[in-house]
């Protein structure tokens, strides 16, 4: 899952052990800079201090949804690969 548009600063990334939730209009050592890290396994986010209260907003939604998802299989890469969200 890829969240962005050229009027949109919040990345979100699909990685194998977590959704990451990233600023796209600042980088730190050539990568966006990460704002929170959502856990597959767990289902927890890691906020990480400085988040933009609007960015917050977002990312507390979509993680909420994620997180209403558990017990669910999730693809997590394009030849069809799943999680258990929350196992």
């Amino acid at each position: 899952m890829q969240v962005t548009t050229k009027k949109d600063r919040l990345f979100i990334g699909c990685f194998p052990c977590g959704l990451s939730y990233c600023d796209t209009s600042r980088e730190r050592d050539g990568d966006y800079v990460k704002l929170a890290f959502l856990s597959y396994k767990t289902l927890e986010l890691d906020v990480r201090p400085g988040c933009p209260p609007d960015l917050l907003v977002r990312i507390l939604a979509d993680a909420a949804t994620m997180q209403a998802r558990r017990g669910e299989h999730f693809q997590v890469s394009t030849c069809g690969q799943t999680v258990l969200l929350g196992g």
